[in-house]
């Protein structure tokens, strides 16, 4: 603000200083909004990553499919196809075990993460042993539960640059490995298409990581190397997102080689010698109402082609996808037989695939279990699980049909409270949401108690103990206990009571509270061993509403 020859004044240094505090806090609001942006970019692509992980699943077990079909002419794709699995997992593996060393380089402690079963739990996880050594396995975990948030400084950029970077001037880290790996999986993989043997045709597998070129860096001003551009003073979580995004190139690659692999099978006019009709059930087990479905299909089929089946004397045709849809109603319960035949051109003729299935019609039942107790007590809460076999605890709906009671949810699948509010029975409904309708599924008749009677006790002894005095003077409480009950109850309140020791010869103290009067402590401390502490007309009242009437007679020793 102020030029060589004309020094700048205390006011104007003083206007300066809060203008660069005003950038920097307008920087910070736009860092965390970043930051937020990366986490959730970086915890969909790892989501992402995992559905592609499926579709490469699905594309190996058609290549299972089609050796068991005729291995004679599959083997050969087949075995290219587990080059290129191999080949691919190790350059995964490595991306994988990058991302969890950067994490255990990061963080100089274990991270706390939620971790959701029935109720939600914080649970710790170590990033070192007592060593120092990096515990790439719980990193692991760590990312999986909690994801990037877990991350402490999202916008550390010294921590990035070193580990994959390297520290100075010269790129040393751990993205020069993952480049070289990068570099060396694309000649493999071309390698295994540039095999004559396994085709004559020119190959090109659809390579989305390009790491060999240059990037230009407005930062730098200049053309950069991969490792440069996206690990060179940038923040953690973009370091990691980068990893990520790696890794989906990677399985895409996977994916489109695969897939030509397998296309390679139908280029030679694949056909079968034997086709195997596979049956695929909803389920087995069906409530009775409910409906049974099918879905019938082969191995391997042309698209362009229609195949139909009779199926229990009914002809179905397939659709779209290729397969045949069969469905039944669940009438009567018991198990139920299914019977096809496939029908599908060979060569010119229509051979037949015949199979066989079963399924269960259960009668709609419910269950419903106290969880503490075989009974349920007035005026506190009861917890309960209701659950129908088969069908999914939110379209499960327990209500009370008769009896003083209500019922709420409680945390937990399938999990309730029930309140009654008076001795005798309760019937519980029980009712769920089956094919868009709602059915009644059975119930349970319940009984409904009191709450067992308190007892009262000194300290932590009850009528009948014999007992020194001190261990009476030491804690002069009395409390109402519930022994052997499984509830959490409140406190119950204890406002008077009568004293007295054997043979004293003294009138009868009245108590004030649940504590001993020191008169009373007195007369303990001169009584002599055998006599008798009385304690008399204690009054409790329980949740349920009923009053206890309470007395405790301990031997001095």
């Amino acid at each position: 603000m102020g030029a060589t020859n004309c020094p700048e004044t205390p006011r104007q240094k003083m206007i300066a200083m809060m203008y660069l505090v005003y950038t920097a806090l307008l920087a910070l609001n736009v860092s965390v909004e970043i930051l937020n942006g990366f986490i959730t970019v970086g915890d969909a692509m790892n989501e992402s990553n995992k559905n592609i992980e499926l579709q490469l699943a699905d594309a190996y077990n058609l290549f299972d499919q089609a050796l068991n079909n005729d291995s004679v002419k599959v083997i050969k794709y087949y075995e290219a196809a587990q080059q290129v699995k191999a080949h691919s997992d190790s350059l995964k593996n490595l991306i994988d075990d990058s991302r969890c060393g950067f994490l255990c380089y990061m963080q100089n402690k274990a991270v706390v993460v939620d971790h959701s079963g029935k109720k939600a739990v914080k649970r710790t996880i170590p990033l070192r042993d007592k060593n120092g050594n990096p515990l790439l396995d719980s990193a692991r975990v760590a990312l999986d539960l909690g994801g990037l948030d877990i991350i402490g400084k999202k916008d550390n950029t010294e921590s990035g640059t070193n580990y994959f970077y390297g520290k100075g001037d010269k790129a040393n880290g751990k993205a020069i490995d993952i480049k070289n790996s990068v570099i060396a999986y694309k000649e493999k993989i071309n390698a295994i298409f540039a095999d004559t043997n396994l085709t004559q045709d020119t190959v090109e597998v659809n390579y989305a990581m390009n790491v060999e070129g240059e990037f230009w860096s407005s930062h730098a001003g200049r053309n950069v190397s991969w490792e440069e551009y996206n690990f060179h003073r940038t923040i953690a979580v973009a370091d990691m997102v980068c990893l990520s995004s790696l890794k989906a190139e990677v399985m895409n690659s996977e994916y489109d080689a695969v897939k030509q692999l397998f296309g390679m099978i139908g280029k030679e006019d694949f056909k079968f010698d034997q086709v195997t009709a596979i049956c695929r059930p909803s389920s087995t087990y069906i409530i009775q109402g409910g409906k049974y479905e099918l879905r019938v299909n082969v191995g391997a089929y042309d698209s362009k082609r229609e195949i139909r089946a009779i199926i229990n004397g009914q002809e179905y045709k397939s659709g779209a996808d290729g397969s045949i849809l069969y469905t039944a109603g669940a009438g009567a319960p018991g198990e139920k037989k299914v019977h096809g035949v496939v029908y599908m051109m060979k060569d010119g003729r229509e051979e037949e695939y015949p199979f066989d299935d079963s399924y269960f019609v259960a009668a709609p039942v419910a269950v419903a279990e106290l969880t503490k107790m075989n009974v349920v007590y007035a005026g506190i809460d009861n917890p309960i699980s209701v659950s129908v076999p088969g069908v999914a605890s939110k379209d499960v709906v327990p209500t009370i049909a008769s009896g003083n009671a209500t019922i709420r949810k409680d945390a937990g699948d399938g999990n309730y409270i029930i309140n009654a509010t008076k001795i005798g029975k309760v019937t519980l409904n029980v009712s769920a949401k089956v094919d868009g309708q709602t059915k009644h599924m059975g119930s349970k008749e319940i009984r409904v108690k009191r709450i067992p009677t308190p007892t009262l006790k000194i300290g932590n002894y009850k009528s009948g103990d014999q007992v020194m005095k001190a261990e009476i003077t030491a804690n002069p409480v009395l409390r109402a206990a519930m022994e052997d009950f499984d509830f959490q109850l409140p406190a119950l309140k204890i406002t008077s009571f009568t004293f007295n020791v054997q043979g004293s010869g003294a009138l009868d103290l009245t108590g004030s509270g649940n504590r001993l009067t020191p008169e009373m402590i007195s007369r303990i401390n001169n009584a002599k061993r055998g006599q008798k502490v009385y304690i008399t007309d204690v009054t409790v009242k329980t949740p349920d509403g009923v009053t206890h009437s309470l007395d405790c007679t301990l031997r001095l020793k």
